[in-house]
């Protein structure tokens, strides 16, 4: 992939690109994208055990890679990554000081929130059959518990994920991992795609300075985005990327 003119993002858009990694099952896809990982992701690539957690680590590094490669300007290969203090991916050459960026992978898909000057978390789920009840007893507030008791089966699986998902992404945005409790979040979904949310007191933040939505990328794949509230709000537009070819083919659609 050569170098092109860089295409920075304007500071009220997030772009949330994703990417199917069955694109990458034939070698002819994959190689490419293996040539330009850098020893250490390669090593951590190869030390996964089943070919389909490679194929989703695969197809995460090429969504950064092409996603940053298109933000900057520069080649994907030439892209250096390493982690911040929070032990978070960022790019370490070419210095892209504006730019916040949060990845996630499920079976079968990665994705990618990018936005300028605003921190950012993303997580992506496979929709499947789980004991959402009782997951929901442990760790989610009273209310939500309630809520995913009392639907139908099919009702309460979707719920669930999105409640799930909407605390992944926060806690990433924060960067702090699975250590606030979980209960003290409380998020109700809207008809909109957006979330409202309230905290307890333990989790020492303020609601209103993030702004939250839910994606379905396809039919099983959720995913939820948590942006650092810019003062006129945010929109998130989602980025389509084929990896199966050698440029990028990227077509952006409005979330929904």
């Amino acid at each position: 992939m050569t170098g092109a003119p860089a295409l920075p993002l304007a500071t009220d858009v997030a772009d949330l690109w994703f990417l199917e990694s069955g694109a990458l099952e034939e070698p002819a896809a994959a190689n490419p994208w293996l040539a330009r990982l850098e020893p250490h992701e390669r090593r951590r690539h190869d030390a996964l055990r089943s070919p389909a957690a490679r194929r989703d680590f695969l197809a995460t590094r090429a969504l950064a890679r092409t996603a940053l490669a298109h933000y900057s300007g520069q080649p994907a290969e030439r892209l250096r990554f390493g982690t911040d203090p929070l032990r978070r991916p960022e790019v370490i050459s070419p210095a892209l000081p504006d730019l916040s960026f949060n990845l996630a992978n499920t079976s079968g898909l990665a994705a990618g929130l990018f936005a300028s000057g605003h921190e950012v978390g993303v997580d992506v789920e496979l929709v499947a059959p789980i004991a959402a009840a009782e997951i929901a007893a442990r760790f989610f507030s009273l209310r939500e518990a309630a809520e995913v008791a009392a639907l139908e089966e099919a009702a309460r699986l979707s719920r669930f994920y999105e409640l799930w998902t909407l605390r992944e992404a926060y806690l990433k945005a924060r960067g702090v991992g699975l250590t606030l409790p979980l209960e003290q979040l409380a998020f109700q979904p809207t008809a909109s795609g957006e979330a409202d949310a309230q905290f307890g007191p333990a989790i020492g933040d303020d609601p209103a300075r993030w702004q939250f939505g839910l994606v379905w990328l396809t039919e099983r794949h959720l995913a939820a985005t948590c942006v650092r509230r810019p003062d006129s709000g945010s929109s998130v537009a989602v980025v389509r990327f084929d990896a199966g070819t050698r440029v990028a083919a990227i077509t952006k659609q409005p979330s929904r």
